[in-house]
């Protein structure tokens, strides 16, 4: 592995998957105001200035990309650890 890879988990995977998910359904059911009570809190952190549809999209984004990575992690596997590597 290299410097810039990193190596995730299944059972990470699952748990980003389960709090994007939760983020996901949390911010279609609030106000506006709510929502920017909300972002302080937001599991991306850093993105103060970020909008309701713009969190959306990018939690949606994010669980397309986390299914795609564990549909990746075949019960089969070549890493017998099940972990899944990637870089940049």
């Amino acid at each position: 592995m290299t410097q810039d890879e990193v190596k995730l988990t299944r059972e990470q995977l699952e748990k980003m998957n389960r709090l994007h998910r939760r983020e996901l359904r949390q911010i279609k059911n609030m106000s506006e105001a709510q929502f920017q009570i909300f972002r302080k809190n937001f599991s991306f952190g850093h993105l103060e200035n970020i909008t309701r549809a713009e969190a959306h999209s990018l939690l949606t984004s994010m669980l397309a990309l986390n299914l795609q990575l564990l549909a990746d992690l075949s019960p089969i596997s070549s890493d017998p650890a099940g972990h899944r590597r990637f870089g940049s």
